[in-house]
């Protein structure tokens, strides 16, 4: 039967025998080994391709992560194809032991590429290394004990199958809306390469023997185009999931605030747009707090602007703290943030208004002890109302608090204009 050579290819066989010169010499002399080492060698230049495309891809986007452990499954791919292809003219140690081992050591970069991708801790890597490592021994009993191509193909099949179901259990655990079709593509292409590998394994148990390795059967040539199809395809779907990644973290810092990690002004008032239209159709009131941080030029004149960006971070992190994780914080610019408070009312944007300009005048944990104040703005919308209407009200009403004194919260009513109550 075929020698197995993991997902990507097929080895010697010799009726049943892998520990014997004589049968291996059998197999050399039948006929010159055409046919299978060069499908070996055709199989090669697909991973070669892959690394170029690697190359062009890490020179223009060095951060891009993942593909330096893709980098490492690839070579493992080629080394364990090269050392299989030579096995008629190298000791079998070489060629079937350490060749498969190669292919066995590849899943263990697939995994390595997903969580780096993922930025997750790869928590059971140890336990995966001792299942990959655990093949090398059973390929030497596969081959100089059992002397079984059968056995060989168990040990490949068991060993791939474990480390490329945990691959895609990790895969399909991570919840991300945002990246769920790059997520499954890379999870269902590696349980389909686990169902190869136990097809494969039946079709051999069943007893079907081909006649050569230089001739492998139809059915062994269709299986090793179908895994090396697969192989690639993984590789490509985790290249998918890396860009998707890095786009939507390009996306992310284009709506942070750097200093803050809030969102930024163009972030939030995307988000207001949308959800005025929401509210619009379904009725709901939502309020709008715009805060100003009273008399922060003289921290800044006093104390530096190291010390002032050290307040923004603290009052910033109160007011994460302050607000519901439904809500929309963001630094609006310089000292000022606005909060988005969906499905409230006057009175309880008021309310909330008032607890965090408490809060904030409460904080005795500031830089240099200094102690600072807000003026809240508050407005709730009304029906046709456009998001620079909306924000208008709610920056008169602000300009309301710090014109009576600061650390005042005052309500815009109503969306009449001139209509302002202070607390």
């Amino acid at each position: 039967m075929l020698g197995h050579i993991s997902w990507f290819g097929a080895a010697c066989p010799v009726s049943g025998s892998y520990g014997s010169g004589d049968a291996v010499r059998s197999c050399r002399l039948e006929r010159p080994l055409m046919h299978t080492t060069t499908l070996i060698f055709a199989y090669i230049i697909m991973p070669v391709l892959v690394l170029a495309g690697f190359r062009v891809v890490l020179s223009s986007v060095p951060e891009l992560r993942g593909l330096r452990p893709l980098v490492g499954f690839l070579l493992c791919v080629m080394a364990g194809l090269l050392l299989l292809a030579a096995q008629t003219r190298v000791p079998l140690f070489f060629s079937l032991v350490l060749g498969n081992f190669a292919l066995l050591v590849g899943p263990l970069f697939i995994y390595a590429a997903a969580g780096d991708i993922l930025s997750l801790r790869l928590r059971q890597m140890p336990w995966m290394i001792a299942v990959s490592a655990a093949g090398f021994p059973a390929l030497l009993w596969a081959i100089y004990v059992e002397k079984s191509a059968v056995a060989r193909l168990g040990v490949h099949a068991l060993v791939v199958g474990i480390l490329f179901s945990a691959t895609a259990a990790l895969l399909f655990r991570h919840d991300d809306a945002e990246l769920r079709l790059p997520l499954r593509a890379c999870a269902w292409s590696l349980v389909a390469m686990v169902s190869v590998q136990a097809i494969w394994l039946l079709y051999h148990v069943a007893g079907h023997r081909p006649a050569s390795f230089a001739h492998p059967d139809p059915a062994d040539e269709g299986l090793s185009y179908l895994s090396l199809l697969l192989g690639m395809g993984n590789v490509g779907a985790l290249v998918w999931l890396a860009l998707s990644e890095h786009r939507r973290e390009l996306h992310h810092v284009a709506r942070t605030d750097s200093l803050t990690g809030l969102l930024n002004r163009g972030a939030f008032e995307e988000i207001l747009r949308r959800e005025l239209l929401r509210a619009e159709r379904s009725g709901n009131a939502m309020g709008l707090m715009m805060i100003d941080i009273d008399y922060f030029k003289q921290v800044n004149d006093s104390f530096g602007h190291m010390v002032g960006d050290l307040v923004l971070r603290r009052i910033a992190e109160t007011l994460r703290e302050g607000t519901r994780p439904a809500d929309v914080l963001a630094r609006y610019g310089g000292e000022e943030f606005v909060i988005l408070l969906r499905d409230a009312g006057v009175a309880e944007a008021e309310a909330a208004a008032e607890r965090i300009r408490a809060d904030i005048a409460a904080l005795l944990d500031l830089p240099e002890n200094v102690t600072m104040t807000v003026s809240i703005g508050v407005a709730v919308n009304h029906n046709g109302e456009t998001s620079e209407g909306f924000l208008l009200r709610a920056d008169e009403a602000l300009y309301r608090s710090k014109r009576e004194g600061r650390n005042l919260v005052t309500v815009h009513r109503q969306g009449r204009r001139g209509n302002l109550v202070s607390m």
